[in-house]
């Protein structure tokens, strides 16, 4: 930005907002390279990010007290439209750069809109930052596309656009006063949803199309947008168990008002149950049908996530085909950071990995295993030992090796392994408890992760597990302590 923005950081610091939902799925498609011209000229000032962010906050914080409209000078503004009469269509927040805005960097519109993403929502950061990068990518390929926006939100949303608003141009000078970009609203949006956007229309086939011209094929941000979307689906099943618990209690009520209409005695109060039979057998009907929607929106989102990793993973692999860069490997060259998730509704944790850039405070590596399991992981030869999930946090887990320069998966056990298992390296094997059938066994793998001796005693998953000598030491299942030999995990003898 050329000028100074107001000083609202001091102000927006006691603001508590949360999220309302915002429609992911309408943010995709291009048949063209969208390529942004920024304005490289000197500056009469700088502002810092945290200043350009704090715009958006500022629209958030206004927008929740006026409901439909805040605006910052005549700078940027926002717009809520919602119509409950029209439906099929999206809601949608409008973005606005004004006639006086000074923005002139792709950079400085995505953090205000992250910013405001935040403020409005409660996304994290991380999400936030995703979903506007996918948002402006999206607004210009459909910049003046009135024909397919019409198809898409709803007449209202329309009545505020113009083949000559709508959307976001690709030239910074032809952003003010000519720039409304759409935030398409879905239908459970609300604060706190982590599908309040619309991820499906946010990563249709185009807009990943456009994304992978880039030179890094916009690998990161593709599966920072699969992460979010596999959190949207637990979120999803979470209120699934909340709508067939309450589809159990609806069906318990109209039992029960039907055996007090088969024991009425007089016409008026047979008139009265056989009204409340009714009214509790649409309820009933309602709630099987929200369910049905729910486990159809859940089945649909996995379908997308599992076609959009099978994607990224033959990007990736496109990718290493190129030439790697030459010169010795050395771990301690790297900082790797295990960046842990929130805790599942079981309480587990699972964390990603990443290799940092500590002087450009940057990240340089993401690991494609995206759930890996607690606050561990283990040099091990040349490689990265990780206990990891193939996909969802609730999905199987299996010993890993990573590829240390990219954090790819190289290897894994065939085995399932317990996803709290203490995990023991020595010399070239690896330790660690495994699931057979409903029971716990130690295994011993070498270094392809292939199980090469396993215990013939059940073992407690939860215990550790000790070295010294050629004995291993661990809890039975009854917690006992069984000694094994350290080789073929043969018991030689227990300590109660």
């Amino acid at each position: 930005m050329k000028k100074a923005v107001l000083s609202i950081l001091m102000f927006l610091s006691v603001l508590g907002l949360h999220a309302q939902d915002v429609a992911e799925q309408e943010l995709r498609s291009v048949d063209r390279e969208i390529v942004f011209i920024n304005y490289e000229g000197p500056y009469d000032r700088i502002d810092t990010a945290d200043e350009i962010k704090g715009l958006g906050w500022y629209l958030a914080n206004v927008l929740a007290q006026n409901k439909e409209r805040a605006s910052f000078l005549f700078k940027y503004s926002v717009i809520r439209v919602v119509d409950p009469k029209e439906v099929g269509k999206f809601d949608a927040d409008i973005f606005s750069i004004d006639r006086d805005a000074k923005v002139d960097h792709i950079d400085n519109v995505r953090r205000i809109l992250a910013g405001y993403l935040e403020g409005s929502f409660d996304y994290s950061s991380e999400d936030a930052r995703t979903l506007a990068r996918f948002a402006t990518i999206y607004n210009a390929v459909y910049r003046g596309q009135l024909e397919y926006l019409s198809d898409k939100y709803k007449s209202l949303v329309l009545s505020y656009l113009t083949r000559q608003n709508a959307g976001l141009s690709t030239k910074y000078f032809e952003w003010p006063g000519a720039t409304k970009m759409l935030i398409p609203l879905t239908a459970e949006a609300g604060k706190g949803v982590l599908g309040s956007l619309s991820t499906t229309e946010l990563t249709e086939e185009k807009v990943i199309e456009e994304m992978r011209q880039q030179e890094d094929m916009g690998l990161e941000d593709r599966k920072d947008m699969v992460e979010l979307k596999e959190r949207e689906v637990e979120e999803k099943m979470d209120r699934l168990d909340e709508e067939k618990a309450e589809l159990e209690e609806a069906k318990e009520e109209l039992a029960e008002s039907k055996e007090e209409l088969e024991r009425a005695q007089t016409q008026a109060e047979r008139e009265r149950l056989e009204a409340e039979v009714a009214a509790r057998e649409r309820e009933v009907r309602e709630r099987e049908a929200a369910a049905a929607e729910t486990e159809a929106q859940i089945a649909a989102k996995e379908e997308e996530i599992a076609e959009e990793r099978e994607q990224i993973i033959a990007d990736e692999r496109a990718q290493d085909r190129q030439p790697q860069r030459a010169g010795a490997f050395v771990f301690s060259d790297q900082l790797y950071y295990l960046k842990a998730r929130p805790r599942a509704s079981d309480g587990s944790i699972t964390s990603t990995l990443h290799i940092l850039d500590p002087v450009a405070s940057e990240v340089q590596a993401s690991s494609p295993v995206s759930h890996i399991r607690g606050r561990a992981f283990y040099f091990f030869k040349n490689s990265i030992l990780v206990v990891g999930h193939e996909s969802s946090a609730t999905s199987s887990a299996r010993l890993m090796l990573l590829e240390p320069l990219t954090l790819k998966e190289t290897t894994r056990s065939w085995e399932a392994i317990y996803p709290e298992s203490y995990v023991l390296l020595q010399s070239n094997s690896i330790y660690a408890v495994f699931s057979s059938g409903n029971e716990y066994r130690l295994g011993r793998f070498d270094e392809a992760l292939q199980l090469i001796s396993q215990s013939e005693e059940i073992v407690d998953r939860d215990s550790a597990f000790f070295l010294f000598g050629d004995k291993i030491y661990i809890n039975s299942a009854t917690r006992d302590i069984l000694v094994l030999n350290r080789e073929d995990l043969k018991r030689q003898g227990l300590i109660r």
